[in-house]
């Protein structure tokens, strides 16, 4: 089968198209044929070497849309034709593999490249709110990073469980956000959302790149209240603030995320901001990390229709 990937790291060059062998199924996989997958900044990171050195062949990829291919012989919801999104396997591929536990079904009023999207950066989102923010309803809840893809689906989230939702970014992201349902904005570059915001958050989620300005996080949630961010390091405060570091965590399922997700796309209670849709080719891959390589607007989509 047709697959991209690479044997050593570096730039976006370092991609090469490889034949490989169609994948065998454990008893609880399935088989994807890949319509379309997702390409996040782990990957280009990974590809790298940030994570260490690369010295044989990586199919990298986990968020996969397609039709099902075939099951093994353990798995019981799915069967040959359906139309899936899966937290799968080596996604940059012909042929993806996912475990039936990390799969869901879609309805067709979603596009395979509206599932793909949506993914790692919707499951994300959604384990913010539900496990590190524990979001209620009554709540005033600040997005930093409002235009990004797992902020901009925080934000909804967080709006949907009856939550006041804040979101912060630049002003020419302001209009976007508004679009999501999310009637108040900060634009930094035009005030300081530290000034505006003070002591105004039950949460705040950092969702910026870096999960920079942790001092301002501080500054704008209560005395009390939650910090749920991508920076590594608690910002050092004598405030009475929980610190909650978003990083993978199995205290909620893939799965459940994913489904919960999708259920709300169908419902068109979520959207997702697409910038790219790229050719399912090695050019298309490269393009696709080169824009992962700089500041860019929406998710970056391969896929068989473009």
């Amino acid at each position: 089968m047709q697959a991209f990937g690479y044997d050593h790291n570096g730039g976006p060059d370092v991609f090469t198209e490889y034949i490989v062998p169609t994948p065998t199924l454990k008893n609880t996989d399935i088989l994807i044929q890949t319509q379309a997958f997702g390409l996040n900044n782990f990957e280009r990171s990974q590809r790298a070497g940030v994570f260490g050195e690369t010295t044989k062949q990586i199919v990298p990829g986990r968020d996969v849309a397609g039709i099902v291919k075939s099951v093994g012989s353990e798995v019981t919801k799915f069967q040959p034709g359906d139309r899936v999104v899966a937290h799968g396997h080596h996604a940059y591929a012909e042929f993806a593999t996912s475990s039936e536990a990390n799969t869901v079904k879609i309805p067709d009023s979603i596009s395979f490249e509206d599932a793909a999207a949506i993914v790692t950066t919707g499951i994300t989102a959604y384990k913010t709110l539900h496990f590190f923010g524990q979001v209620k309803a009554g709540q005033t809840v600040i997005v930093k990073g409002a235009s990004g893809g797992v902020g901009s689906v925080a934000a909804q989230l967080a709006e949907g469980l009856g939550a006041h939702v804040i979101g912060i970014g630049s002003s020419k992201n302001a209009d976007y956000v508004k679009s999501l349902g999310i009637s108040q904005y900060v634009a930094y570059d035009q005030e300081t959302p530290a000034d505006v915001l003070k002591d105004k958050a039950d949460v705040v989620i950092n969702s910026a790149m870096n999960g920079a300005g942790g001092d301002e996080d501080v500054a704008m949630v209560k005395s009390g209240g939650v910090i749920a961010s991508v920076a590594m390091d608690e910002p050092e405060t004598t405030k009475n603030v929980t610190f909650k570091h978003i990083a993978p965590t199995s205290e909620i399922s893939d799965v459940t995320a994913l489904q919960d997700i999708v259920d709300l796309m169908a419902q068109n209670k979520l959207s997702i901001k697409i910038g790219y849709v790229l050719p399912f080719t090695l050019d298309g891959v490269q393009k696709g990390h080169q824009i992962l390589e700089e500041s860019h607007d929406g998710r970056v989509i391969i896929s068989k229709n473009a």
